[in-house]
């Protein structure tokens, strides 16, 4: 596309961010760093030394203070629970309202290390554009709005009252103060490491220095709202010669000199009070200092200085996009995404892909240092980029296919497994309840007895079938397709794989129940539980052998079981295997010799192996124990 061709608002634009970077003066890239400079990274240092001791006890006491994690505030709001993290970012409010943001420049940790990389990139003397968008802006507000008040609108939107505050310890569940959980609301290394390899360094390199303040940060949003209250600010204490030199040091592109020149002071609440404008002052006029709030001064104090924004409207509504878009594909993703770090990545993203976009109507696009398209033609890096492009929408889509599928999944499994509470019987007592059963399933119900299904599908084993196969549909696709298997979705599966069971245990599907057992297996084989229930089924459906493999494992994992031994010997009875019949339940009595059902059926064997004295003791023993036992049938009969 000519220049000629060139839409009129872009034109525009490009010459309005000309003519300002004509008016504003620019930075050497050698300049020496200034004495609050050294004490700021100082104290960022300072920052990280404290996090690594707050660990070391942790790790060497095993108990310690809880993380001071900002976001602990959202559990304070929603469950009542006083946090140690509540704590620090009330008075970190209330220092900033008194103050100014000082907290964000001198104490924030992902400042450090977007400070960190612009230093870096100065060195190699990279001095990455910063971006100016809109829409963009309205990223950490939303956010704010998300983690904090969403919640609240939706207690009083469902009737719920407001919680009590309250303090716990470890044992209640999310301790107050002290605790054995130190990473109960962190993420592991390998995401912490990734989270702040995108939102300290990626996104400075891509969007200029403190983007994530600028374009992601909610706690800097609600830090926003209270600076335009604060008394402390950057203020000028004479006259401004208007030299600039303030405004080329700001990390934070706040075009100082001319709101020292229409305010007296500093309005955007952007300022992070770094100082670095003070001591930049060549004439000693710029200063920290108390002044009227912006919110005392009217309107027109709400709305800082800036310099011209980059985007067309139809640009940042594709940033807007994207942004969104990467979020609902990458957040928790896999159960290891965390919030921050895919909104950072949506902003990168939804940029580079405007860049790539840009290629098809304007005349020259870079990104950094390497051009995509100069004088009209697309380079080797250009070209490069477009096959990023198509393999990072081909990985976005997979993911997105997969973040749906996990969230509707996992959705319909506590639909199913709150339906399941409420419909299937819990487990019953004693093994079995007649003489010939081999033992009722724990977690099972009987397919024999009076309360099984009716077959209604609207009868409760029908709806926890149907609930618990639609969220098996979805979790499977994320198995099946996923690059990786967190343990949740493991032990989901496993879950309801359990509880399809049980409905069509209910619903006399053995067949079905055998086959969703036989998947928990496969997921879990050491599942001595899941072994004697798949035992049970198929003595049930008259699969002997697989009854008999199935006990056997259900023994050899846990041999301290009696009923599992009865059940073997039951089934070995029923294949008149008396001499394992005999072990089995004789090892069953020696595990518990009040087994009245093994007495029953060690009765049995030694009738059918000849021994009626022997086998008339073990069934006046069981009749004793069970008067249900009683049985006026000669006690040699075979079964």
């Amino acid at each position: 596309m000519s220049r000629r061709s060139r839409p009129r608002g872009a034109a525009t634009a490009a010459a309005e961010r000309r003519a300002s970077s004509r008016a504003l003066p620019q930075l050497e890239l050698g300049r020496p760093t200034s004495r609050y400079g050294r004490w700021r990274a100082a104290t960022l240092v300072l920052v990280y030394v404290l996090m690594g001791i707050h660990i070391a006890h942790w790790r060497i006491r095993g108990r310690t203070l809880a993380p001071l994690e900002l976001n602990e505030v959202m559990y304070t709001l929603e469950l009542g629970v006083v946090t140690a993290g509540f704590l620090f970012m009330a008075t970190v409010c209330i220092a900033t309202l008194l103050f100014g943001r000082f907290f964000c420049g001198w104490a924030c940790h992902i400042l450090a290390l977007e400070d960190l990389c612009a230093w870096l990139l100065k060195k190699i003397r990279v001095r990455p554009k910063p971006v100016r968008s809109r829409l963009l802006l309205l990223v950490p507000p939303l956010a704010m709005f998300y983690m904090f008040l969403w919640p609240q609108v939706l207690r009083m939107l469902e009737g719920r009252p407001l919680p009590t505050l309250h303090l716990r310890s470890d044992e209640q569940g999310w301790a107050s103060f002290q605790t054995t959980d130190f990473w109960r609301n962190l993420p592991g290394p390998g995401i912490a490491i990734l989270t702040f390899a995108i939102c300290g360094f990626a996104i400075v390199y891509v969007l200029g220095s403190r983007s994530f303040c600028t374009y992601v940060c909610p706690y800097g949003s609600v830090f926003r709202g209270l600076d335009r209250l604060s008394p402390g600010r950057i203020i000028a204490v004479g006259d401004c010669t208007a030299c600039g030199a303030c405004t080329a040091v700001c990390p934070s592109h706040v075009v100082v000199h001319e709101e020292l020149q229409r305010y007296g002071t500093v309005v955007n609440p952007a300022c992070l009070k770094d100082l670095e404008c003070v001591a930049a002052c060549p004439t000693g006029v710029v200063r920290y200092g108390v002044g009227r709030p912006p919110l005392l001064r009217g309107w027109a104090a709400w709305k800082p200085i800036r310099r011209p924004f980059d985007f067309t409207w139809g640009e940042e509504v594709w940033l807007a996009l994207v942004t969104l878009g990467v979020l609902l594909a990458f957040r928790g993703l896999y159960d290891a995404a965390p919030f921050l770090m895919t909104l950072g990545l949506g902003v990168i993203v939804a940029y580079l892909g405007l860049c790539v976009l840009r290629t098809a109507y304007q005349r020259d696009v870079r990104i950094g240092p390497g051009w995509l398209r100069r004088a009209g033609r697309v380079t080797r890096f250009g070209v490069a980029a477009y096959a990023f492009a198509a393999a990072f929408v081909v990985f976005w889509g997979h993911s997105g296919y997969i973040r749906y599928h996990e969230f509707a999944g996992h959705r319909a499994a506590a639909e199913a497994v709150a339906l399941a509470e409420r419909a299937l019987r819990a487990p019953g007592g004693e093994t079995g309840g007649e003489p010939h059963d081999p033992g009722a399933v724990p977690g099972l119900p009987d397919p024999t007895s009076p309360t099984a299904s009716s077959g209604d599908p609207m009868d409760e084993p029908n709806i926890v079938n149907r609930s618990a196969s639609r969220a098996i549909s979805h979790l499977e696709q994320c198995a099946r397709w996923g690059l990786l298997r967190p343990p949740r979705l493991s032990d989901t599966l496993r879950r309801l794989y359990t509880l399809r069971a049980e409905a069509r245990v209910a619903l006399s599907d053995l067949r079905g129940a055998i086959a969703d057992l036989e998947r928990v297996l496969r997921l879990d084989p050491g599942a001595a539980g899941v072994h004697y229930n798949l035992g049970v089924l198929c003595a049930t459906s008259g699969r002997d052998e697989d009854a008999v493999r199935h006990y056997s494992h259900a023994a050899a994992l846990n041999p301290t079981d009696p009923d599992v031994f009865n059940n073997l010997g039951f089934v070995h009875l029923r294949r008149r295997a008396w001499g394992d019949a005999e072990r089995s339940l004789r090892r069953a009595l020696e595990l518990q010799p009040s087994h009245a059902l093994a007495h029953f059926n060690l009765a049995r064997v030694l009738a059918a192996s000849g021994r009626p004295a022997d086998a008339a003791r073990h069934l006046a023993a069981a009749e004793q124990l069970d008067p249900r036992l009683a049985q006026p049938a000669d006690p040699a009969a075979t079964p």
